[in-house]
């Protein structure tokens, strides 16, 4: 499933020293927020994974399966009507010696304070 313009949308992507940051505006009319939960919208853990592949897709500008979650962190909850912008930094990127991986540690943070650390390893497709 594609969340890019549907749960959130890109408001900017600047390449950095350590990586890729992107500053995302979620979509509190999302179908996703009708569904979890009525009344007090929470953005799933799952989705917040989805996210971090379609921006590590974006900045390689790669097709990714997502193979392994190493390590996913969800520090607090992310909800729309919170937490309108989101900084998503992709870091430490990596891409295996066959070129056939990508790792990369994503990190989440809204109005500073650290939402979500994920690291992924994701195959190409």
């Amino acid at each position: 499933m594609i969340l890019t313009n549907e749960l959130y949308t890109i408001l900017s992507h600047d390449v950095t020293a350590s990586g890729h940051s992107y500053t995302l505006r979620l979509n509190p009319d999302s179908f996703i927020y009708q569904a979890h939960f009525p009344g007090e919208p929470i953005t799933p853990g799952v989705c917040l994974m989805q996210m971090g592949k379609e921006l590590l897709e974006d900045a390689l500008q790669l097709q990714l399966d997502i193979k392994t979650v190493k390590n996913a962190k969800f520090l607090s909850v992310v909800s729309p009507k919170e937490t309108t912008e989101l900084t998503c930094t992709l870091g430490k990127i990596e891409s295996h010696a066959s070129g056939s991986e990508v790792k990369a540690q994503i990190t989440m943070v809204a109005n500073s304070e650290p939402k979500a650390k994920i690291s992924i390893i994701c195959a190409k497709v």
